[in-house]
C-alpha cells in the first residue's frame, strides 16, 4: 500500500504546479484557483463517510482501484475544461474518488498493521506522500513548460495504471460482514449521519482532536493554494520554479520525518509535541506577510513545507489512539470530513482575500494555526485531567 501510495503521490501531484499558469491562459479571474479546489475539496467531504463505510465492510483493495479510475476520468474532464463551470464541475468529480484514496490508505493500515507498529507505519506512509509528492511537482512543472497537454495527458494515464496495479498487487484478508441493503448503506454513508453516529462516542476531548485537524487544514490548505498561485502572480516564476521548489521541499520534509518527526512520535507524548510544531507553524506563517524578498520568501517556505508534513503524522497517531476496532471506519471518516471541511473553507478564503490583498492570505494561515494551537492546548489539558 505505501509502495502505491507514493506512485499516486508522485502522479496526483503532476497538474498542480500548471494550475496557475492555465487560470493565467484562460483569463479566469484570481479567485478561480480558490473555487476549483474548494470544489474539489466539497466532494471529498460528502463522499468520505461513504468510502470509510464502504471499506470496512468491503476491504480496501480492490474498491482502491475503482476509485483510482474515476480519479483519472476527471482528470480528463478538467484537461479538457475550457471554462469556469466545466472547469468546476471537473474538480467536484476529483474529490468523489480523492476521498476514496484518502480513506484507504488510512483504513488498510488500521486494520493490518500490528498494533505496537501501526504509528509506525502512519509515519512511513506521512513520510512518503509528503517527500514523493514534490517529486510530482518537480516533473510536471518541467512537463508544463513543454505542452501543458502532455503533463495533464501523463498524469490521466499514470492514475489508469496505478489503479490496474492496485488490481493485480494488493489483497485484503478477507472481511465479514452482515447483509445490509443499498438504502440502509447509503443511510449509514450520508455526511451527516457520520457525525450523527460518531455522537455518542464524542467526548469533549475527541471534539477538540477533530477541531484541531480543522483548523490545521484550513491553515494549511489556505497557505498551499495561496503560495502556487502566489510565486506565479507575484514573482513571474514559471511552472519549472514551481517544482523545484516542491522538490527541495521534499528533502527537508524527508529528513524531518525520520528525525524529527520519528523522535516524537517514539520518545514524546504525541499530544504535547503537536502543540509546538503547530506554534511553529504559526509563527512562520506570521513571517511571510512582512518578508518581500523572493529569496527569504522560499527559504522560509521551505521550513514551512517541513514542519507541516511533520504534523500530520502526528495527529493520525493520535487518531489511532483515540479509535477502535468498532470506531476506525467511523473516526476516519469523519476526521477525513473535517479534513475536507477545513480544505474547503481555507481554499475558498484564500481565492477570495487574495482578490483583496494577495498577503492577506498569509495573515488567515496564522490565526488558523493559531487557532489549531489553542485546540491542541485544550486537548492536551483534558487528556492530563482525565
Amino acid at each position: 500500500m505505501i509502495f502505491l501510495i507514493g506512485l499516486y503521490s508522485l502522479v496526483a501531484n503532476f497538474v498542480h504546479p500548471i494550475s496557475p499558469t492555465l487560470y493565467k491562459l484562460l483569463n479566469f479571474p484570481d479567485y478561480m484557483f480558490g473555487v476549483a479546489f474548494a470544489a474539489m475539496a466539497l466532494t471529498n467531504f460528502a463522499f468520505s463517510p461513504f468510502w470509510g463505510n464502504l471499506f470496512n465492510r468491503y476491504g480496501c483493495a480492490k474498491l482502491t482501484a475503482v476509485a483510482f479510475f474515476g480519479y483519472a476520468f476527471s482528470q480528463y474532464l478538467f484537461s479538457v475544461a475550457t471554462t469556469e463551470l466545466s472547469l468546476t464541475f471537473a474538480r467536484f468529480v476529483a474529490g468523489i474518488f480523492i476521498s476514496g484514496i484518502s480513506c484507504s490508505q488510512i483504513i488498510y493500515q488500521m486494520k493490518n498493521a500490528p498494533e505496537d507498529k501501526k504509528g509506525q507505519y502512519m509515519m512511513y506512509n506521512a513520510t512518503t506522500v509528503a517527500v514523493i509528492s514534490p517529486m510530482g511537482y518537480l516533473i510536471g512543472g518541467f512537463l508544463g513548460d513543454y505542452s501543458l497537454k502532455l503533463c495533464m495527458n501523463a498524469q490521466v494515464i499514470g492514475l489508469a495504471i496505478i489503479g490496474i496495479l492496485f488490481l493485480l498487487i494488493l489483497d485484503d484478508p478477507e472481511t465479514q460482514s452482515n447483509p445490509i441493503t443499498i438504502k440502509e448503506f447509503l443511510s449509514q454513508s450520508n455526511p451527516l449521519r457520520g457525525f450523527i453516529d460518531a455522537r455518542k462516542y464524542l467526548t469533549p476531548t475527541l471534539v477538540s482532536f477533530f477541531i484541531i485537524g480543522m483548523c490545521a487544514k484550513f491553515a494549511s490548505t489556505c497557505y498551499d493554494q495561496a503560495f502556487n498561485y502566489f510565486i506565479r502572480d507575484q514573482f513571474g516564476f514559471p511552472s519549472s520554479y514551481n517544482g523545484m521548489i516542491k522538490a527541495g521541499v521534499g528533502v527537508v520534509a524527508f529528513v524531518s520525518n525520520l528525525t524529527v518527526c520519528n523522535y516524537l512520535l517514539r520518545n514524546t507524548k504525541v499530544e504535547r509535541s503537536v502543540i509546538y510544531i503547530l506554534g511553529c507553524l504559526m509563527t512562520l506563517s506570521v513571517g511571510f506577510v512582512f518578508i518581500q524578498d523572493k529569496i527569504p520568501f522560499i527559504a522560509l517556505n521551505v521550513v514551512f513545507f517541513g514542519c507541516n508534513s511533520v504534523y500530520i503524522p502526528l495527529l493520525q497517531r493520535i487518531l489511532t489512539k483515540v479509535s477502535t476496532p468498532e470506531t476506525n471506519g467511523m473516526f476516519v471518516g469523519v476526521y477525513n470530513s473535517m479534513d475536507a471541511i477545513g480544505m474547503v473553507c481555507g481554499s475558498l478564503i484564500a481565492g477570495f482575500v487574495y482578490n483583496v490583498n494577495p498577503r492577506l492570505a498569509f495573515v488567515v494561515t496564522a490565526v488558523f494555526f493559531a487557532a489549531s494551537v489553542i485546540s491542541a492546548m485544550i486537548h492536551y489539558n483534558k487528556l492530563q485531567k482525565a
